[in-house]
């Protein structure tokens, strides 16, 4: 009787990829994925200041890295399994709320809940599987999974003014909060909290049976020497911490932007949407050939190319009133660069704590990369009426960025 062949990509992992991916695309779309189409839609229905509500968005996006934080210790009792079950449904009946209720506090409460159980089933759900999965393999997987963020930008943002415009605010907000749940029971039946619940071995290898249990089992029980106070004292810390965090936030003040400053120039929504559609394809090649250059020059090295890739795109945006190439050359490239930046920062902190330590690296700088992105999705709202003044501060902040990455050092100091 033949063996039975194993492989880090074989099917049972190759669902879980894909299931990882729609985690981070259910995260990334309903939380600072609605500053383009669907904020704009409940202002003009509900009578609302949609500045408001785009900064309350902004705090979504802190509020995720909040949960990243508190439910660490919840994943940690529960499983990733259950915790993303709950936070999923959890997440599904407060959308039902966000589509059908006429009080705006409320509704900007539901927001600030929405984000921080985002901290459960994308973060600490989708990012424990897939350590869980792959201890040495999670890099390249990331690679394929995170491309689930950049498919917000041509599955989400075009979907939901047609979805929202056929059945209405209430109607089209459940169709979504009803995805959530289907893939919560998809959850609580099939997903395996590690490999070997699914007859499979860790990163698809079968020699991990003969040594890999005793490592896991090391793993498990070992208490990294870098504590939450160490990390915030190394200066690398704030490096890259911080230096990823400016990009994010550049990234996403664009994200959050881009359609509402092209319509109020002039530009039909088609050609936005379009821009858009095509962002999310060059976010995928983006991701793969940053990994590429990640791989060949060193993670630090690819950062710093990575930024200046960015500012070409920003500076390219201040064209965008001239005419719709610039529109197009801005987004091609910003949207590649989000593609990047996703996987950039883990490779990053992998390379500095191992996987020995990750988790203790990461819960830090990670923390402080996802506060960008609020603050990035906040400032739409507080440069209502001056996009263009917003994206020369996204400039200056890219500057600042690429000066602290290229400051940071890439020496290794976790476990051998």
């Amino acid at each position: 009787m033949e063996a039975k062949k194993h492989s880090w990509h074989g099917p049972k992992q190759i669902g879980m990829m894909i299931y990882t991916a729609i985690l981070f695309l259910i995260g990334t779309s309903i939380i600072g994925g609605n500053n383009n189409t669907v904020f704009p839609m409940f202002s003009e229905i509900r009578g609302w200041d949609v500045n408001v509500i785009n900064v309350v968005s902004g705090l979504a996006c802190i509020a995720k890295a909040i949960g990243v934080l508190v439910l660490a210790r919840v994943v940690r009792k529960t499983g990733a399994k259950n915790l993303t079950t709950v936070t999923l449904i959890l997440s599904a009946l407060l959308l039902i709320v966000f589509g059908t209720t006429k009080s705006l506090p409320l509704f900007l409460i539901v927001i600030l809940i929405i984000g921080f159980l985002g901290g459960g089933y994308e973060k600490n759900g989708g990012m424990t599987l897939t350590a869980s999965w792959w201890p040495t393999k999670k890099g390249i997987v990331l690679g394929f999974t995170t491309m689930g963020i950049v498919a917000m930008n041509f599955l989400y943002v075009p979907m939901m003014p047609k979805l929202l415009g056929k059945l209405g605010l209430g109607g089209g907000m459940t169709v979504i909060a009803v995805i959530l749940i289907i893939v919560a029971i998809i959850t609580a039946i099939c997903v395996k909290n590690n490999p070997e619940e699914a007859g499979e071995y860790p990163d698809g290898d079968p020699t991990y049976a003969v040594n890999g249990a005793e490592i896991a089992q090391m793993m498990k029980e070992y208490k990294s020497p870098f504590t939450i106070g160490k990390v915030l004292k190394d200066k690398n810390t704030w490096f890259i911490g911080l230096g990823s965090a400016l990009a994010f936030l550049a990234v996403m003040s664009y994200i959050a932007s881009a359609i509402p400053a092209m319509l109020a120039i002039g530009y039909a929504y088609t050609q936005a949407a379009a821009i858009f559609a095509v962002g999310g394809i060059m976010g995928i090649v983006g991701s793969f050939i940053f990994g590429i250059i990640d791989q060949k020059i060193g993670t630090k090295k690819a950062f710093v190319a990575y930024f200046v890739f960015i500012i070409i795109g920003f500076v390219a945006l201040l064209g965008m009133p001239k005419g719709l190439t610039f529109c197009w050359i801005s987004g091609v490239v910003i949207f590649a660069a989000q593609g990047a930046l996703c996987n950039l920062l883990p490779s990053y902190v992998a390379s500095k704590y191992g996987r020995w330590d990750y988790t203790a690296g990461y819960q830090v700088i990670g923390t402080i990369f996802e506060i960008g992105a609020g603050i990035g999705v906040m400032m739409t709202g507080f440069f209502a009426g001056n996009i263009m003044g917003m994206y020369i501060f996204d400039i200056v902040v890219l500057v600042i960025g690429l000066i602290f990455m290229a400051l940071s050092s890439d020496k290794f100091i976790g476990k051998r």
